[in-house]
C-alpha cells in the first residue's frame, strides 16, 4: 500500500527561500549604500562622447599638428585606424571611453574593471606603490587609496602606443593619469574626475569629468573583435600609427584568401607564418 507524504515540509520549504530571497535583497541595499562598493556592472551617460574628450585641449605645436590632422582627415570622409577599429589593446582610450558595460569586482586589496568592448581587463591595486622596474605597457600600472570615500587611482608606466580618445588626441610614455571617483549617496552613479597630464604633448595638466550609472543585473556579452581577420578588412582605413595595425592576419593574395595566418609583433619587421 502506497504511503501518501505529508506536505507539511513544503511550507517550511518556501519560507526558506523568501528568506533567502531577503537576504539577498538587504545584501544589495547594504552595497548600494556603501561608499566604498564599487562592486557591479556600469555604463557611460548617453550624454559622455565615446570617441572625444575635446579640441580644446591644451596642446603642444605636435600635438595641435596631430589633431588638426585627424580632424581635417575626418572631414575628408576618411576612416582613420583605432586600437577599437583594429582589436588592438585600447589602453587610456578603453578608460576613459568606454563602449559598451564595465563590470568593476572589488576585494580589499583590489578592484578589476572589466570592460565588454574591446574586452580589456585593468587592475587596479590598493594602498600600494608602482613597481621600480615597471614595465611599460598599453594599460600602464595602477595603484590606488581612498581619500575619505572617493577612490583615487594613480596610473603610469604607459608604452606611448595609443591615444586618449577615438578621435585621435595623442598620448605619449610620459602619461601620468589620476582619476577620483565618486559614488553617488543612492548609490546609482559614479563620477570620474580624470586629470591628464603629459608634457610631451599638452602644454599643462587638464581635467575632464566622466559619469557612469549604475546597470544593475546586466551581464557581459561575447564580444568578437574579429581576431585574425582577413587583411582586406582594413583597406579603407588610414594609418596614422602602425603600432594599431592588427596582429595577425588572413593575407589577401590576387583575390584569394591565404591558408596561412601572417602575425608581426607590433614594431617588428618580420612577420611569421602560422598554419
Amino acid at each position: 500500500m502506497a504511503v501518501e507524504r505529508s506536505p507539511v515540509g513544503a511550507a517550511p520549504a518556501a519560507l526558506v527561500l523568501v528568506m533567502l530571497s531577503c537576504v539577498a535583497v538587504n545584501a544589495h541595499a547594504a552595497a548600494a549604500k556603501d561608499p566604498r562598493d564599487f562592486e557591479g556592472t556600469w555604463t557611460d551617460l548617453p550624454t559622455n562622447s565615446p570617441f572625444l574628450l575635446g579640441v580644446d585641449l591644451p596642446y603642444t605645436s605636435e600635438a595641435r599638428s596631430i589633431a588638426s590632422n585627424h580632424l581635417e582627415l575626418f572631414k575628408q570622409g576618411h576612416s582613420i585606424a583605432s586600437a577599437h577599429l583594429t582589436c588592438r589593446p585600447t589602453g587610456v582610450q578603453g578608460v576613459t571611453s568606454p563602449k559598451g558595460p564595465v563590470v568593476i569586482l572589488q576585494t580589499a586589496g583590489k578592484l578589476v574593471f572589466v570592460a565588454e568592448e574591446d574586452r580589456e581587463v585593468r587592475k587596479v591595486y590598493l594602498d600600494d606603490q608602482h613597481p621600480r622596474d615597471l614595465k611599460p605597457s598599453y594599460s600602464g600600472d595602477s595603484v590606488g587609496h581612498w581619500a575619505g570615500n572617493t577612490l583615487v587611482i594613480d596610473t603610469i608606466g604607459y608604452n606611448g602606443k595609443g591615444q586618449l580618445d577615438e578621435v585621435g588626441n595623442p598620448h605619449s610614455e610620459r602619461l601620468h593619469m589620476v582619476q577620483s571617483l565618486t559614488k553617488s549617496a543612492d548609490g546609482n552613479t559614479l563620477t570620474n574626475v580624470i586629470t591628464f597630464d603629459d608634457p610631451t604633448y599638452y602644454t599643462k595638466p587638464f581635467t575632464k569629468t566622466r559619469t557612469w550609472r549604475r546597470i544593475a543585473g546586466v551581464k557581459l556579452d561575447d564580444y568578437d573583435c574579429a581576431e585574425n581577420p582577413r587583411g582586406d578588412l582594413f583597406d579603407s582605413l588610414t594609418w596614422q600609427n602602425d603600432w594599431f595595425r592588427p596582429t595577425c592576419q588572413f593575407p589577401i593574395k590576387d583575390g584569394v584568401l591565404s591558408e596561412k595566418i601572417v602575425c608581426q609583433r607590433p614594431g617588428k619587421d618580420s612577420p611569421g607564418s602560422h598554419p
